[in-house]
């Protein structure tokens, strides 16, 4: 299970071009799909039954998203969760680490050269194994900045080091999300769209309307209210897991940090000034802050 995590997380890195394409290539299919066996046909006959008996249309879901706008935005919704899916590593568990003693300090009793050996050995040894977590090298960097005869000060400064990587973490993820940040801009966009085209159909269709024969009229102006809703619909909702996937982003940065700062730099710390009290796993300290 880890090895194919591992492979898969290569493979999005070193391809994530391929990916993203895939992943349009994907939305555009499934959304077609079924627009060609679902919504068209429902939405045609809905349309002719109401033409026949010289009604307006029902207000079906079908026809509320018939029109190509509407398939446009389900498209770019779903390439938007694709990317999602892939630039938030929800195949990968970062929280792993929180979770587990993975450098073993939870029975250290002293602080010298042979425990940092031990620790970067372990250490290397979860970075190989688990290329794609990208939180172990900020971990590592904190470590090579601890040295078994420094100053107390350099406790301090390895904690920084540490935290100032997991902030670039985050700057780092907000710049692959570039893309996400303009398919939400795109899809009101695209339903507003769809309105000028109603709207432009509808005084186009204003003689008939003068004569008497208002359908054509309504259906343009159907054409520009039901765009503007599905797009609205379809941003406020992919906004709302934007948010939330955020957050997500954020409590694990802040788990790591404190693990870096309290788990792992304040139990060597401890054991520099010789306390000589087993402190508990790192993964204790970072399971409390969840």
């Amino acid at each position: 299970m880890q090895a194919s995590q591992g492979k898969l997380g290569r493979f999005i890195r070193n391809h994530s071009e391929v990916v993203d394409v895939l992943g349009l290539i994907l939305s555009f299919f499934l959304v077609h799909l079924c627009y060609m066996l679902f919504i068209t046909p429902s939405a045609s006959e809905t349309l002719l039954l109401a033409s026949l008996v010289g009604e307006p249309p029902e207000r079906t879901l079908a026809v509320l998203f018939k029109d190509p706008e509407q398939e446009i935005c389900l498209v770019l919704g779903l390439w938007c969760l694709w990317l999602w899916l892939f630039r938030y590593q929800f195949f990968m568990d970062e929280k792993y680490f929180l979770k587990e003693d993975f450098l073993g300090l939870g029975g250290k009793k002293h602080f010298g050269a042979d425990v940092l050996e031990e620790l970067r050995a372990r250490l290397i040894s979860q970075i190989e194994a688990f290329p794609h977590h990208q939180m172990l090298g900020h971990i590592e960097a904190t470590l090579n900045n601890i040295q078994p005869d420094g100053p107390d000060t350099q406790f301090k400064e390895a904690s920084d080091i540490g935290t100032e990587g997991c902030d670039l973490y985050l700057e780092q993820l907000d710049s692959k999300l570039s893309l996400t940040k303009y398919i939400l801009w795109a899809i009101p966009s695209v339903g507003f769209i769809g309105t000028v085209r109603g709207i432009g159909e509808a005084l186009g269709k204003a003689g008939e309307a003068m004569a008497g024969d208002i359908s054509g009229v309504a259906s343009s102006l159907a054409v520009a209210f039901n765009s503007t809703f599905v797009a609205l619909v379809v941003s406020l909702l992919l906004m709302f897991v934007s948010y939330l996937l955020q957050g997500r982003e954020e409590r694990l940065v802040a788990d790591y940090k404190r693990l870096i700062s309290v788990g792992i730099v304040g139990t060597l710390s401890r054991l520099a000034r010789g306390s000589g009290t087993p402190e508990p796993a790192p993964a204790g300290a970072a399971a409390a802050s969840e």
